[in-house]
């Protein structure tokens, strides 16, 4: 299904679909920003070069966290997030927002 474009305050909104990945625990799973799926006109390196960066975010409760990735157990490369070592602490939501990069 493609999502209906929706501008507000100079955010788009694509309403993507959701994407359900099964893993046992301690087995590897690549999660891919949807944002990138191949229905969006749009791709990993297009959206660096327009100097966009991809922020991913971990649905907790009713708020979303940013993820840090600062082990090694968990690591982002590119468009997708890499859990080398899934556990069941990993179950969730996962969003990815493509951010505009603020110059200083």
């Amino acid at each position: 299904m493609l999502g209906v474009l929706d501008e507000v305050d100079g955010c788009i909104d694509w309403s993507v679909d959701l994407k359900e990945y099964h893993v046992l625990a301690g087995e590897p799973v690549r999660v891919k920003c949807a944002l990138f799926y191949s229905y969006i006109r749009t791709n990993y390196t297009m959206a660096t070069n327009a100097k966009l960066r991809l922020i991913w975010y971990k649905n907790k409760g009713d708020a979303e966290e940013p993820i840090i990735f600062s082990g090694h157990r968990l690591s982002k490369e590119d468009d997708s997030i890499w859990f080398r070592s899934a556990e069941i602490e990993d179950n969730g939501f996962y969003t990815c927002v493509l951010s505009r990069v603020l110059s200083v």
